[in-house]
């Protein structure tokens, strides 16, 4: 498999590169938003890789969201991979911080911050071709059983930013208690997204869209998003049939404006599980 990086993804690393922040420069940032928001820090280590997360549960009855990051700086320009996937700006641990529900918590991808920098077994492929294989998959998926071993009771709802949003439906995929699915400027469907885009394809990312049409999904998209197109998130929403939905906001990009606007998405998500999605 050739490690030439998507041009979508490139562009998404180059956003994200930044002024190109040092690994510990980059931690310091995400800790600081964790810290305002209340998450505490904590390293799951468990099958696979050693992930960085962020929680807090305060104890009132809701949902236990879970929050997967994106890529993060997987390449550095078109044929060199970074040595340090950790994104520069957070997307994903931003949502998590603006979000006011009972019970969140955030994953980070294997080889992001500190714990993924220093586990051995991490390795290129795992944040480049291999990125949504089945041992990245099965790594962010023993992370939330072993959390949410502490409140079974609660709905689960998984929340995935980007590539995150693959990893966080093929883990809705795997599992029978996921109550909502919700993909943020995500390429739902990798293989579609890699052939309108004319790029080479990658690893373990072909969602198994028969199972995942049984959960409740909701894919908001951005009009602005040169990353990952509008229309290839609704040609995902359309495979998936009823139980999903897409919600099109014109005037964001890739990064701009989730954050900003997430307590409000995240109301509106919520209400479309409860009510059922429509498109």
């Amino acid at each position: 498999m050739n490690l030439a990086a998507p041009f979508a993804l490139l562009a998404l690393a180059a956003m994200l590169a930044g002024c190109g922040h040092g690994g510990a420069e980059r931690d310091g940032t995400a800790a600081a938003i964790a810290h305002a928001a209340g998450l505490e820090a904590a390293t799951v280590r468990g099958l696979g890789f050693d992930l960085q997360t962020w929680r807090r549960d305060d104890g009132r009855p809701g949902p236990l969201i879970v929050y997967v990051e994106g890529d993060g700086l997987a390449y550095l320009d078109a044929r060199t991979p970074s040595s340090d996937p950790t994104p520069s700006d957070p997307v994903a641990l931003r949502l998590a911080a603006a979000d006011p529900g009972p019970a969140v918590l955030y994953i980070a991808r294997p080889c992001q911050f500190a714990a993924g920098r220093a586990d051995p077994r991490c390795g290129v492929r795992d944040w480049t071709v291999a990125r949504f294989g089945a041992a990245v998959v099965a790594s962010v998926d023993d992370a939330i059983s072993r959390v949410r071993v502490d409140h079974p009771e609660r709905a689960l709802v998984l929340v995935g930013y980007s590539g995150g949003g693959v990893i966080a439906a093929l883990v809705a995929a795997r599992r029978r208690d996921v109550a909502l699915l919700v993909a943020v400027a995500a390429p739902l469907d990798v293989p579609d997204w890699t052939r309108r885009l004319g790029v080479s394809p990658l690893d373990g990312a072909d969602l198994p869209l028969d199972r995942l049409s049984a959960v409740p999904t909701v894919a908001f998209a951005g009009g602005q998003d040169k990353v990952v197109p509008v229309a290839s998130v609704a040609s995902a929403v359309d495979k998936l049939g009823p139980s999903a939905a897409l919600i099109f906001e014109p005037g964001f990009d890739h990064r701009c404006c989730w954050a900003r606007d997430w307590p409000a998405l995240r109301a509106t998500a919520l209400r479309m599980r409860q009510a059922g999605p429509e498109k």
